[in-house]
């Protein structure tokens, strides 16, 4: 589930600091639309989209009263529409956006896509602004190594418990996004081709000043390189750091030479994962088991149909959508076992029902392939 937590706000409404659910935060800033445009006001404030991990995925400043959008949600799709990108990049920044529609309450969801002049006026303003997802979403970004970079900017932010700490994290976030401003032509560089260069330039940066930022964007292009020994130098020779974020690219090849360079059982099981060897990579000991790891043996159980074990893995961790699954599965798994004896029952019958036959094998190749699809 995806959230929404505004830093920084011109407006009482949006405390900074509150997190809010997705549909929360689009009632609240569709109400505060309407609102101001009676009113005749005009407010802005910035805000993060952040993933269930509470790692920001999304940052953006929304300008209310504009008429620019009817509200958060809204904002995010205009300002990623206007963006020209490639087919992958097309396909990632889909991929979030339906994420974020999904969670639209019914009543506010935007069809049209059509702009009022004030918004006409606000567009032509912040052309050259550009929306921003952050390095730490690893599916968006990991996902697509330096590609990701054309949508990077600047976010340093971490969740705060206190008044205190969020004063001087707004100050620390003001510095940071001043750094960061200076390195955004390493981001167009690295785009235009000239990675070598782009690395070049962020070795040189002070990583205590960026406070990690930039060497998240570093290690993706050490990777992207396939510079791993400078990548695993970079986390402290710590291997599966760098291991993890080949892992959750998806790049197999890459996964399957980093392990011959830097071999460990992390490794065995995510390649074995990614290979879809699922008895290899249940037969791996010594494995770091993370969430993410858990919820790869519960697929791979499921994939040998080996319900109990996926049930006893899912227990390590509180996902719904995992036991969901797990459900789908068991309730597919009886469909088919009842639409094979239906389809024994009518063969052994003298008159033969051709057509229910035929209707019945067709039922059980389409369960069959909904159970693979799991």
């Amino acid at each position: 589930m995806l959230s929404v937590m505004f830093i920084k706000s011109e407006t009482k409404e949006l405390k900074p600091f509150q997190k809010l659910s997705i549909p929360d935060a689009c009632e609240m800033t569709e109400t505060l639309e309407t609102h101001y445009q009676r009113t005749k006001k005009k407010a802005h404030a910035d805000f993060f989209i952040l993933d269930e991990e509470d790692q920001e995925v999304y940052a953006g400043t929304l300008s209310i009263g504009s008429g620019h959008a009817r509200h958060v949600v809204d904002h995010i799709k205009k300002k990623l529409s206007s963006l020209k990108m490639d087919d992958i990049q097309e396909a990632r920044k889909r991929s979030f956006l339906d994420q974020l529609e999904k969670e639209v309450p019914d009543h506010l969801k935007t069809t049209d896509g059509s702009f009022s002049l004030e918004e006409e006026t606000e567009n032509h303003v912040q052309t050259n602004q550009t929306p921003v997802f952050s390095t730490r979403n690893r599916r968006l970004i990991y996902g697509g190594g330096i590609l990701s970079l054309l949508i990077l900017s600047a976010t340093c932010f971490s969740t705060v418990a206190t008044s205190q700490d969020r004063a001087e994290t707004i100050q620390d976030l003001q510095k940071q996004v001043k750094l960061e401003q200076k390195i955004t032509g390493t981001y167009e560089r690295a785009l235009l081709g000239d990675s070598e260069g782009a690395l070049k330039r962020l070795s040189s940066i002070d990583e205590q000043s960026s406070r990690g930022r930039t060497k998240n964007v570093y290690m993706s292009l050490l990777i992207d390189q396939k510079k791993y020994e400078k990548a695993v130098q970079l986390q402290g020779n710590h291997p599966e750091a760098v291991e993890s974020m080949i892992s959750k690219k998806g790049d197999v090849s890459a996964l399957k030479e980093f392990q011959q360079t830097f071999p460990s059982p992390n490794g065995a099981f995510d390649l074995a994962y990614h290979e879809q060897r699922w008895e290899d990579m249940m037969s791996q000991s010594g494995v770091e088991m993370t969430d993410k790891r858990y919820e790869m043996k519960v697929y791979g159980y499921l994939k040998l149909d080996k319900v109990k074990e996926a049930k006893e893995a899912a227990a390590h961790i509180q996902s719904q959508d995992l036991n969901q699954k797990i459900e789908t599965y068991e309730k597919t798994k009886k469909e088919i076992e009842e639409t094979k004896k239906q389809v024994e029952e009518e063969n052994k019958k003298d008159k033969k029902d051709e057509n229910k036959i035929k209707s019945l094998t067709d039922q059980q190749k389409k369960q069959e392939e909904a159970l693979k699809n799991l």
